[in-house]
Parts: structure tokens; C-alpha cells; sequence
């Protein structure tokens, strides 16, 4: 993968998380491939699968941010 957006073939997020109507969640995506748009479909998460995936997150996010200093934390 490159950071062209218009090479190769990209899902990206397309829209707000919406609910369905047996409660799971549903991720809109749209799919390109170098640049034209192929179709668009959501990604359809239970609970148990979206907290999975909020945790793995979280561990991902907390790994990849630098510690920082006291005096570069807010102070609100």
C-alpha cells in the first residue's frame, strides 16, 4: 500500500457509526481502486466484536503515542 490515495485499492470509512435494527453496529466503507470508486458497503459489528476491536485499538493507539514530559501534559 502507498499513501496515494489514488493507487491501488483502498476501504476507507465513509460516514458516522450507525446501529442496525438487530442492535449491532454498522461502519459505512467505501472501496476504491486507484482512485475510482468500485462500491461502497458496511462493516457490521456485534458487541462482542466492536469491544475487541475498541481494545486492540486502544492497546495500538497507547503503543505508538511517545511518553511525554511533565510540562508538556495540559494542565486542564
Amino acid at each position: 500500500m502507498t499513501a496515494n490515495p489514488s493507487q491501488g485499492v483502498r476501504i476507507v470509512r465513509d460516514g458516522s457509526l450507525e446501529t442496525t435494527n438487530a442492535g449491532r453496529f454498522a461502519l459505512p466503507l467505501s472501496v476504491t481502486q486507484n482512485g475510482t470508486e468500485l462500491g461502497v458497503g458496511r462493516l457490521i459489528l456485534t458487541f462482542d466484536t466492536a469491544a475487541e476491536l475498541h481494545a486492540e485499538l486502544g492497546r495500538m493507539l497507547a503503543e505508538s503515542i511517545p511518553p511525554t514530559t511533565p510540562d508538556e501534559r495540559s494542565e486542564t
